[in-house]
């Protein structure tokens, strides 16, 4: 697995706030080992943790490439498909997954700090075992839903957004008054059902950083749902109002090139 680092933002609330409020947002763990990256968020003395999606992996995984119409997308991205097969045969042990280690993970941040967590897209089909292990545990899970959050003096409405079945949700969601911080796994979503729609903060995951950086400012190389050079790949957007993690952990086994895995520490003041 790859080094992680720290990135860090600092957010002006527009609110008196009598001392900063710190938010670990943690994204993508995707039943990988991410124990450095808790000993990370424990170093980082967060008063919140926020994990954006992609923790468990509860979806059909079967390559969907015939859903690529467009010839050269679906050249690309198959040949991304069967070089990442190539780095499974030569490196086997970058393909090993289990929900233990997210278990441990969630498990052992809560005694951290709160927990709340929204759901990604490989998270389709939660198990009822996954329902009573976050509630058991004490873990927040915002699936399409909203609940209003004090910390210290800080008050919002948190949200969780799912990426798909959204649209009742949504409206209702960005008619309240408060300060609006919303958990939207797919920065691709953000850009069109939620920029200009009043929500203070998003923090996103989903595209890993684009795989591999590329260029004097970095952009991602493939970033899922924006395709190649995707802007939205990892950074603050928006004027500070869309925070994107490139993510804790891999999905496949190709190695991520000037690219490393991240934890984001936002200070709200």
């Amino acid at each position: 697995m790859q080094k992680a680092v720290t990135t860090r933002y600092e957010f002006d609330t527009g609110q008196h706030l009598s001392e900063p409020v710190r938010i670990a947002h943690v994204s993508d763990l995707h039943e990988r080992d991410c124990s450095d990256i808790l000993a990370m968020v424990r170093e980082q003395k967060p008063d919140v943790i926020m994990v954006t999606g992609d923790t468990f992996e509860r979806y059909d995984n079967r390559p969907q490439y015939e859903f690529y119409h467009r010839p050269v997308k679906r050249l690309i991205v198959n040949f991304l498909h069967y070089a990442n097969y190539l780095c499974v045969l030569l490196m086997p042990e970058q393909k090993k997954a289990s929900e233990e280690y997210v278990r441990s993970f969630l498990s052992e941040a809560v005694k951290i700090a709160p927990v709340y967590m929204s759901l990604g897209n490989h998270e389709q089909k939660l198990l009822d075992s996954d329902y009573s292990f976050l509630a058991e545990n004490g873990i927040c899970l915002l699936d399409n839903a909203d609940m209003p959050l004090e910390i210290k003096d800080f008050r919002c409405i948190l949200g969780g957004m799912s990426c798909w079945d959204y649209g009742e949700w949504l409206p209702r969601y960005l008619s309240k008054d408060g300060f609006k911080l919303l958990m939207c796994h797919k920065p691709d979503l953000y850009v069109r059902e939620i920029a200009d729609k009043g929500v203070d903060l998003t923090i996103s995951g989903h595209t890993h950083g684009g795989q591999a950086r590329v260029g004097r400012k970095g952009r991602g190389f493939f970033v899922p749902g924006q395709g190649l050079f995707g802007k939205y790949a990892h950074g603050s957007f928006f004027d500070g109002r869309l925070i994107v993690s490139a993510g804790c952990s891999n999905t496949v086994a190709a190695p991520r090139f000037f690219n490393p895995r991240e934890l984001v520490i936002i200070d709200l003041k």
